[in-house]
């Protein structure tokens, strides 16, 4: 993996090392989501899993979108990582240490306008979950690159 100190990065391909990997750093803005979606887009178009690129797109605007609206952090990471021959992790890092229980995915009413990110996450991602870490919390989703789940992408 290839990282500078600001949100720019090059993905690996994926020809070397046991798992390919790629993180940036965003400040927590509502810039983010759209900065994290281009770029996990790109990771994922380089390791030739074009399949996964709307779905991850989504996954990773939701759960940004919630780390810079429902967290106190200055700054956001988001990393993409291949977990196995068939698995990609989406992730999200905050630095809120409140150890607060993130709320389960809510039923929004219809004329609501917010509420439906993890609602979207829990449906769309093969596997997600929520791990609180020294340095605050990470948010993260797994997408299969085949098998049931990846039939309906």
């Amino acid at each position: 993996m290839k990282t500078s100190p600001s949100s720019t990065t090059t993905p690996d391909s994926g020809d070397s090392g046991p798992a390919p990997g790629w993180l940036a750093h965003y400040p927590a803005h509502p810039t983010a989501p759209g900065r994290a979606r281009r770029e996990v887009a790109l990771v994922l178009r380089t390791w030739k899993l074009e399949a996964l690129v709307d779905t991850a797109r989504l996954l990773v605007s939701e759960l940004v979108t919630n780390a810079v609206t429902h967290t106190g952090s200055r700054r956001i990471g988001v990393a993409v990582v291949r977990t196995t021959g068939t698995s990609v992790r989406v992730m999200v890092l905050d630095t809120d240490r409140s150890r607060r229980k993130v709320p389960p995915p809510a039923r929004p009413g219809f004329e609501e306008t917010s509420g439906r990110g993890l609602l979207l996450v829990d449906a769309l991602a093969d596997r997600w979950g929520v791990e609180h870490v020294a340095t605050g919390k990470r948010v993260w989703c797994d997408l299969d690159t085949g098998g049931p789940g990846a039939a309906a992408r």
